[in-house]
């Protein structure tokens, strides 16, 4: 069984791994919504000149 610090040290590591894995999915869906967003306007303009 591991020492007590250790176990905290572990979960910490956890944890801090799990917020990271939650801010790299909030900022893969920021930037998926932002190219999309591009896409629409993009589009937009091609309209206005076709």
């Amino acid at each position: 069984m591991p020492r007590p610090t250790t176990r905290i040290k572990l979960e910490e590591g956890v944890t801090e791994v799990a917020m990271i894995a939650q801010q790299e999915t909030e900022i893969a869906e920021l930037a998926r919504r932002s190219r999309s967003r591009f896409a629409i306007k993009e589009g937009e303009e091609t309209r206005r000149w076709t």
